[in-house]
């Protein structure tokens, strides 16, 4: 008997330049073959785990996978970079709804996307099985991801898979695993969460749901990295400050059970959005910008200009996936661009304004439309500031105001108009003076 996991399946993509993982169940020795290259594992208590030495990209081939004289069969295999693209229904969202053409594309790009039980009426055709990026398949594709894979093969000139696994309304905890879930205090007896977290609408994000159901069968198949879309359910008062918390959880959680301290991760900060009254999303914002600057191999890219402040679905999921790519070329791949959105760094009072320095300008700062900056004064009064932008620096006019604090789109809905050079938004922020 030979069951492999679902993922080793026609047209799969593997991780090229490193050892990969091949694993399932079996009753004898299993032995795979691909490209003159060959393992060997005995299986123990009816399951196996062998490593396939590295190999450069390229494609396609065939695995031969024999156990107990029978052989399988794996055609189109091909080996380049792959990714788990993670989240909730922003990185969900399907290229049929954003209805956004995809970029031409000469090299391979293909997605296996989870079995989506509670979606599963939708789109059953796509899942759990490797199936080309193309407009072709829209109707079960993740567009985000789709947009990153193509950007980012056409720049890296390799084929590039996808590990598409995300559930719409996920909070994040039903990410994490048991092993973490169970020692920290923070999921402990009297925690509050989200009013909806148990209830028969969305009985998966109970803790560690979607983890045990979907996840834990992706490791360890090797990735490049994970691009990860969320945090809209867990922006309520009652958690939104303690998401960087949660997120650093998921990473440690993440890198070991993929064996890789430094898997990276890049996060997509949370878009504009105004119709909930009740949600702290700058402040998930915060935490997520928080994340990228005190956990190592963790950037943010912010989406502050393509938001819809009617929609928590903002449609434009192109911008995201190519900014995402960008991201992965300067943090991944160190390549020499600029991939990192302008940063507030200081601010100092002069006695007649405040000067505001930022990091990765560009050749400098520049304003798409009319900028809105809030100086808060020691008694939490808070005040319009007329500006001026000096290359790498903005100086704002007090106006008499002595200043404590300065914000700039720290609210759920205000759009980004704030630029680098390299025409990316600034990221929202609060700073002390």
């Amino acid at each position: 008997m030979l069951k492999l996991n679902k993922l080793f399946r026609d047209g799969m993509i593997l991780q090229r330049d490193v050892p990969v993982k091949i694993w399932g169940e079996a009753d004898y020795p299993v032995t795979v073959s691909v490209d003159m290259h060959s393992t060997v594992d005995y299986a123990h208590d009816g399951k196996f785990l062998l490593t396939l030495p590295p190999h450069k990209a390229g494609g396609p081939y065939t695995m031969f996978v024999e156990c107990g004289g029978e052989v399988t069969e794996i055609h189109d295999v091909y080996f380049g970079d792959v990714f788990l693209a993670g989240g909730q229904s922003n990185m969900a969202m399907t290229l049929e709804e954003t209805r956004q053409s995809l970029e031409e594309c000469e090299y391979l790009v293909r997605m296996f996307t989870t079995d989506r039980e509670w979606e599963y009426s939708r789109r059953p055709e796509t899942d759990e099985r490797w199936i080309d990026i193309c407009e072709e398949n829209k109707r079960g594709i993740s567009a985000t991801a789709s947009h990153f894979a193509i950007a980012l093969a056409n720049k890296l000139k390799v084929p590039v898979g996808i590990l598409n696994c995300n559930q719409g309304a996920s909070v994040i905890r039903a990410w994490i695993s048991p092993d973490v879930t169970e020692k920290e205090p923070i999921f402990g007896e009297g925690t509050v969460w989200h009013p909806d977290a148990e209830d028969d609408e969305f009985p998966f994000n109970k803790t560690s749901y979607l983890y045990l159901e979907r996840l834990q069968y992706l490791h360890p198949y090797k990735i490049k990295g994970v691009i990860w879309y969320q945090g809209e359910s867990d922006s309520f008062k009652t958690m939104a400050h303690k998401y960087r918390d949660l997120f650093e959880m998921m990473v440690r959680d993440w890198r070991s059970k993929w064996l890789d301290d430094k898997l990276p991760f890049i996060v997509v900060q949370l878009a504009p959005y105004n119709a909930y009254k009740d949600e702290w999303f700058y402040v998930v914002r915060e935490c997520q910008f928080m994340a990228s600057e005190t956990i190592p191999n963790v950037g943010v890219v912010t989406i502050g200009d393509v938001g819809d402040f009617n929609d928590i679905h903002p449609r434009d999921k192109k911008t995201v996936g190519e900014r995402l790519a960008l991201y992965a070329r300067g943090m991944i791949y160190g390549e020499e661009v600029i991939y990192r959105s302008p940063v507030c760094r200081n601010a100092e009072y002069d006695g007649e304004a405040v000067i505001l320095t930022f990091s990765d300008v560009g050749n400098g700062l520049y304003a798409s439309d009319e900028l809105k900056f809030h100086v808060k004064d020691i008694d939490g009064n808070v005040y319009n500031a007329d500006y001026e932008i000096l290359g790498d620096k903005v100086r704002l006019v007090t106006n008499g105001v002595k200043p404590d604090e300065v914000l700039f789109c720290f609210d759920n809905g205000s759009c980004v108009s704030l630029f680098s050079s390299a025409n990316l938004p600034a990221i929202p922020f609060r700073i002390k003076i």
